[in-house]
């Protein structure tokens, strides 16, 4: 895996992890979506082009471990628990 690429999985994750400290229903929900999309629409790399924009096998497969370790991170729904 590239150094950008493992950036960007980092990124997810710290997206994740920072909704979640904050305790953001919204924003926990919204990053996990991001990372779903990265990990299973590998199409849609953002600033590419092209059959370069196809992302490595090694992003694909961090991409999905984070997908499977963040269907764990949940919030309750009321705020008050």
């Amino acid at each position: 895996m590239t150094a950008a690429e493992a950036a960007r999985v980092q990124r997810h994750r710290d997206q994740l992890m920072s909704a979640l400290r904050a305790r953001d229903r919204v924003a926990l929900v919204s990053a996990k979506q991001q990372v779903l999309e990265a990990a299973f629409c590998p199409h849609e790399v953002p600033g590419t082009a092209g059959a370069a924009a196809a992302p490595s096998p090694a992003l694909r497969r961090a991409l999905r471990d984070l997908s499977w370790r963040m269907a764990a991170l949940l919030l309750p729904r009321s705020p008050g628990c």
